[in-house]
This record gives C-alpha cells, sequence and structure tokens, in this order.
C-alpha cells in the first residue's frame, strides 16, 4: 500500500523554498513560524534527509532539498494556475440580506431586483424591514439601504441618491374651483400627514406659511402608506420624489406646485467595512449605485416632459 502523500507540507516546502524565509512563508500562508517548522521537520522526518542548512545568514537548501524543489515547483504551479482558473469561473449560489424601510423596499429596491437578478443569478436576496441602522458587524444583516444618518465606525458607507419633499396627490382630487398656485392654496385641501406630522409644518415654514392646518389630518406611519392614500384621492401628501417617481409617471399622482424647499435627504448604502470586499457585496453595491443613477435620469428626463 502507498503512502498517503504530505501535500501540506510539500506545498509549505515549496513555499519556504520561493520566498527564501520561514517567517515569510509564514506570512503567506496565514500560519505561524512554529507550524512552518514542525512541517518542514515532518517531511525532512519521512525523507530521512535534510532539506535546508541553518546559518548566520538564515536557511539554504541542501542538495536534496533543491533536487526535490526542483520535481516540485512546476507541479505546484500548474495546480495554482488551475485553481486560479476554477476561481474565476461562476461562483457559487449565496445569500445576501438587505435591511431597509418598507417604503424603500417596495417603492424603489423590489422594481429593480429582476435587474439584479439578472445581472447577479447566484445572488440570492433576501430582504429585511428595518427602521433604522442594523449592526452589520454582528448582525445577521449582511447590507442596509436607509436615509443618512450617524454610523458606527465599522460602517463603509456609499451614497445612492438625493432627495426631496414634493406636494401630490390625485388628479381626480383637484377641482377647478380651488386651484394651487401657492404652498398656502394646498391648505384649501386635506393634507395628509407623516407619523410626527412634522412634514408639512417644516415645508410651509419654508415658504413662510404658518397655521394649525399644516399639522392636521390622517398621519401614516410609513412613506408607502402617505403616496397610497395620495392615489386613493385622500388628500394631498408631502413625499419624497425619488419614491413618488413611479406613480407620478403612470399619471395615478401628479404634483400640485413646483416649488421645493431647501429640505433634502440623502440615502446610503451601507455595509461593514471588514466585508466591503466580499464579492457578493462588492456586486451588490456597485449595482445599487449605478441603479440609483438610472433612476435619477429617468426623474430628471420626467421632470422636463412635464
Amino acid at each position: 500500500m502507498s503512502r498517503a502523500i504530505p501535500l501540506i507540507a510539500l506545498r509549505t516546502f515549496v513555499e519556504v523554498c520561493k520566498v527564501g524565509s520561514m517567517k515569510r512563508a509564514a506570512d503567506h500562508l496565514c500560519v505561524s513560524p512554529a507550524a512552518i517548522s514542525q512541517q518542514i521537520k515532518g517531511l525532512e522526518d519521512q525523507i530521512g534527509k535534510r532539506l535546508f542548512e541553518r546559518d548566520a545568514k538564515g536557511i539554504q537548501l541542501t542538495a536534496s532539498g533543491r533536487s526535490l524543489f526542483d520535481e516540485l515547483s512546476d507541479t505546484f504551479d500548474v495546480i495554482e494556475k488551475a485553481w486560479s482558473g476554477a476561481a474565476l469561473k461562476q461562483p457559487r449560489q449565496t445569500r445576501l440580506v438587505i435591511g431597509t424601510t418598507s417604503t424603500i423596499a417596495s417603492s424603489w429596491l423590489i422594481p429593480a431586483l429582476s435587474d439584479f437578478k439578472e445581472r447577479c443569478p447566484t445572488i440570492e436576496i433576501s430582504i429585511q424591514i428595518c427602521n433604522g441602522l442594523s449592526d452589520l458587524k454582528h448582525g445577521h444583516v449582511d447590507i442596509s439601504i436607509q436615509r443618512e444618518m450617524a454610523s458606527s465606525p465599522d460602517n463603509h458607507a456609499t451614497r445612492l441618491w438625493s432627495s426631496y419633499l414634493i406636494p401630490v396627490c390625485s388628479p381626480n382630487l383637484l377641482t377647478k374651483q380651488r386651484t394651487i398656485e401657492s404652498p398656502q392654496d394646498c391648505l384649501t385641501y386635506p393634507l395628509l400627514q407623516d407619523t410626527e406630522r412634522n412634514y408639512w409644518k417644516v415645508w410651509m415654514n419654508a415658504f413662510g406659511v404658518g397655521n394649525r392646518k399644516m399639522i392636521q389630518g390622517s398621519s401614516y406611519g410609513d412613506e408607502s402608506l402617505l403616496i397610497s392614500a395620495a392615489c386613493a384621492g385622500q388628500g394631498i401628501a408631502l413625499v419624497n420624489n425619488v419614491f413618488a417617481s413611479e406613480a407620478l409617471q403612470s399619471k395615478r399622482l401628479v404634483q400640485v406646485t413646483n416649488a421645493t424647499s431647501e429640505l433634502k435627504f440623502d440615502y446610503f448604502v451601507y455595509c461593514a467595512k471588514e466585508r466591503r470586499e466580499e464579492w457578493a457585496i462588492v456586486e451588490f453595491m456597485k449595482w445599487a449605485v449605478q441603479q440609483a443613477g438610472k433612476s435619477e435620469g429617468k426623474r430628471v428626463t420626467a421632470m422636463h416632459a412635464a
């Protein structure tokens, strides 16, 4: 019966020969110098010959060591070349968990996911609804898409888009008797509020309007619900222009005035810094930035068309 081939020890021996140092070989192979020394000693014991001579300059190959290296070096080069080629082929199936708000998921991410799946068919996406930035280093979420917020120094952030609030409603709600020519004219219609009843107040104040009506009306805990309520003709909603884009293009909503305030929101895609080079995370973040750029282009085109 043939003896088992000590592949790990032989690979270690070849690496030591190539770099000329057990310490450097340990760094390349991500092990300790002691582990390298142990592998070499075990190989010498099996062969029954010394492979290296130690002197003040370090280590030098013996005649037996040189002969063995000459036999092995080309073989391991072939193995490394074959492995590199295999590693460049289609990566295996993997899963990414994306944490984001229900509004971002329903208004931006989900409608665009078919493009990502076509581009990266081996990456399976799982969407988790999170209203804040998840623990990307220790938690179960791999990537988070959120409005700009204070982030851990352990996170890496890339900006996706900037947006602002626009007043929208169903075209069926508007009447000729109550035209909207200024922000204050919005008060003649029911106002749909965010949970904190803050959007209308901040937006109206930017135009010098102060009125108790601007904090009255039904409130909704999520911006996607605000958009749905506006589409249903329940009133005028102040919503993020990015999230209202599809409903505006399909004419389910109209922008009642072109007046805009300086209140803007930046949205980012986040991942843990230590994982930013993982291929699946790299692919998703690159796609997200490109998709955000496409969305911006569509909004500009729609604005000029209007």
